[in-house]
C-alpha cells in the first residue's frame, strides 16, 4: 500500500490495498538489492504486476506537496550572504 509506504499484511490490509504475490514481492526485492539475473528471470505476469505497483509509488510520492518546502530560501540570496561572510 503506497499511502502506508510498504507491503501490508492480507489479515490488516485496507480495502482496495493491492494483494501481492510472493513472486512480485522477490521480483521489488530483487530490484532493490541488484539481483538482476533474479529480475531478468521474472515471469511477465509478475513483471506486469511490480511494474504497477512502482508506477504507483513513484506517482504518489511525486504528486504529494513536500512539507520542508515552506523552509527552503527561494530568494537566492542566501548563497551571496554566506559568501559574502566567508
Amino acid at each position: 500500500m503506497v499511502q502506508l509506504g510498504g507491503v501490508v499484511a492480507d489479515a490488516v490490509a485496507p480495502p482496495g490495498a493491492p494483494r501481492l504475490s510472493p513472486a512480485v514481492i522477490g521480483l521489488l526485492g530483487a530490484l532493490l538489492t541488484g539481483d538482476w539475473d533474479a529480475a531478468e528471470a521474472a515471469e511477465d505476469r509478475t513483471r506486469a504486476q511490480a511494474s504497477g505497483v512502482v508506477a504507483a509509488y513513484a506517482q504518489w510520492h511525486l504528486e504529494r506537496g513536500l512539507r520542508s518546502l515552506q523552509h527552503v530560501d527561494r530568494t537566492g540570496q542566501g548563497h551571496e550572504t554566506a559568501a559574502a561572510g566567508a
